[in-house]
């Protein structure tokens, strides 16, 4: 490893190698990748293409996707999660009144 922290790690994506330097976990780099590879052979099986870039923008496309529900569901379970709390901050307050 060099100073800065840096790895070289090989990813393999569509039956290519990709050598990334990822500053941080090399197993989660390699988790990302696989995540990648599994999308755009899903995708790539689905719609058929063969044009790698459209698959790759395609894939792009669906984990962004992916990202935003999975943002706005940890913004809905924290609105919960604050609702809950206030009834229970009520309920608190009248027991001890």
């Amino acid at each position: 490893m060099n100073p800065a922290g840096d790895q070289l790690v090989e990813l393999d994506i569509l039956g290519r190698s990709y050598k990334v330097k990822v500053n941080g976990s090399p197993e989660r780099a390699k988790e990302v990748g696989a995540m990648v590879d599994e999308t755009m052979a899903r995708i790539q099986k689905e719609t058929g293409l063969t044009d790698v870039a459209k698959v790759a923008i395609l894939t792009a496309l669906n984990l962004s996707d992916s990202l935003l529900a999975a943002k706005d569901s940890r913004a809905e379970d924290k609105h919960a999660i604050s609702e809950v709390s206030k009834l229970v901050v009520n309920v608190l307050e009248d027991a001890l009144r």
